[in-house]
């Protein structure tokens, strides 16, 4: 005898089979339906790992790091600290020079004609040397011992005489600081710093003491301060000459660079 299932029952059937289908297919799928939320947690994880060590080598770096530290500095290269001033014998007054600025001279070699109480002498070089400047007029008046003109000498050591208008800048220096001073026909020889005057000058009291004019420095009466720096004895220097050179003032912390703090170590 069959049995003829309704159409009502025929639906059922199938909604429930549907659902089976549906619970196994969820079985299924469940278990690695979490797989994407651990990928992505992982990832996560990896870059703040990676974000932290960036972070700490970062400061670690401008803690314990260090940055080239060096300023530019107006300076003279010429031989000793100071020209050598030749002055007049006796009262009188200068007839003539016969020598101009810049031009070698060697000891005994006349240098200008002065008028005296007792006529005409002759002023000679004390020293071989390079005429730096011309200290008096032609027809200036002299007292004894007035300068006259100022001569650089050949025989003392070449120095490197470093000015400076900022005592911020001045203050930095410190004996025994390496100096990077370029030299005539190419190159740098390295200098060492061995002087520091302690006070200023006024800039128009050193009309006369640099043996060539200098770009750059203050005039009147704004103060410069002076230290001085030793070349190498197997330096050429025929005579005085203007040049920037670089004062190498150690190292400091990226830290400071970014805070502008100049502590050096």
């Amino acid at each position: 005898m069959s049995t003829v299932m309704e159409p009502q029952d025929a639906a059922a059937t199938e909604r429930s089979q549907a659902a089976v289908a549906a619970a196994r297919a969820a079985a299924v799928l469940e278990p690695g339906l979490d797989q994407p939320v651990r990928l992505v947690g992982a990832r996560l994880r990896l870059a703040g790992i990676a974000l932290a060590l960036a972070v700490g080598a970062g400061a670690g770096w401008a803690v314990w790091g260090s940055l080239p530290n060096a300023m530019t500095v107006h300076a003279v290269l010429a031989h000793g600290t100071a020209p050598v001033r030749v002055s007049a014998p006796h009262d009188g007054s200068v007839a003539a020079f016969l020598v101009r600025p810049g031009q070698p001279v060697t000891a005994g070699q006349a240098l200008a004609r002065l008028a005296g109480p007792d006529g005409t002498t002759e002023l000679t070089a004390p020293a071989a040397g390079t005429v730096s400047a011309l200290l008096a007029a032609p027809g200036a008046q002299l007292a004894t011992g007035a300068p006259v003109l100022a001569l650089d000498p050949a025989d003392a050591p070449a120095t490197v005489r470093l000015l400076f208008d900022n005592p911020k800048d001045a203050a930095k220096l410190t004996p025994g600081r390496p100096v990077l001073v370029p030299v005539p026909g190419g190159g740098a020889v390295q200098a060492v710093v061995d002087r520091i005057d302690p006070l200023p000058v006024r800039a128009d009291t050193l009309d006369g003491t640099l043996p060539v004019a200098v770009p750059g420095l203050p005039t009147g009466s704004a103060p410069v301060w002076l230290a001085y720096a030793r070349l190498p004895q197997d330096v050429p220097l025929a005579g005085p000459l203007a040049v920037d050179v670089r004062v190498d003032l150690g190292s400091r912390h990226p830290y400071q660079a970014v805070f502008g703090k100049e502590a050096t170590r």
